[in-house]
């Protein structure tokens, strides 16, 4: 019984750290996976769980930025260029650039970024008709390998128990702070070469018009 909640917690904030990043999911399932070290059901539950909760919040992000990028699309094409300008607009068409060219690429990249799935769901959401739900699928099922995967490895290393908890902390921390560094390093390489292309691409987009109102009778 003990097991079935700590899992419905470990689902809920799986599933909230798309929306809320700074979330601590991946050290809560590489602990997880420490403390049933030795116990292939529950590993294999944990498995399962995770890489759904990943799916499910992913996706369930996707449509929420389609949405809301449709209904500002609509009402005025300013307020979506008002909300990717400058540094921003460069990394998101260059997201977007990589997603049409190679989506599950990209999201094996992506997915184990700081923030990178937020990112990669409202990168999507500006492209047309991406396969998202296998895109979703895949870092899901690759995140939780990696996370259990390394859980279990700790475990092995420095025993079940405490000592696996506090290792699991202080790696993902590491870890952490190394693809932060990594990102920011690519970041800096890759958003030149199309930092023209996204300012035409936001020029480009026409200006809203105002709705003709009728002339009044003489």
């Amino acid at each position: 019984m003990v097991f079935f909640w700590a899992m419905l917690i470990l689902i809920g904030m799986v599933v909230a750290d798309f929306f809320a990043p700074v979330l601590p999911s991946a050290t809560l399932v590489t602990a997880a996976a420490g403390l049933v070290f030795g116990n292939p059901l529950l590993i294999g539950v944990l498995l399962v769980g995770a890489a759904a909760a990943s799916w499910l919040g992913e996706f369930l992000g996707y449509r929420l930025f389609r949405t809301v990028r449709t209904g500002l699309a609509h009402r005025s094409p300013r307020a979506v260029r008002g909300l990717v300008t400058g540094t921003v607009a460069r990394l998101e068409t260059l997201l977007q650039r990589t997603i049409s060219d190679h989506p599950y690429r990209t999201t094996m990249v992506a997915r184990f970024l700081p923030a990178g799935r937020t990112a990669l769901a409202w990168a999507a959401a500006g492209t047309a008709k991406p396969p998202y739900a296998r895109m979703a699928a895949l870092g899901g099922v690759l995140w939780a390998v990696y996370s259990v995967g390394l859980g279990l490895a700790i475990a092995w290393i420095a025993g079940p128990g405490l000592q696996s908890l506090i290792g699991s902390v202080v790696t993902m921390a590491a870890v952490g702070l190394f693809l932060g560094w990594l990102a920011r390093r690519w970041q800096r390489t890759h958003s030149e070469p199309v930092a023209a292309a996204a300012t035409a691409a936001i020029a480009a987009t026409p200006p809203a018009t105002e709705p003709e109102t009728p002339a009044k009778a003489a």
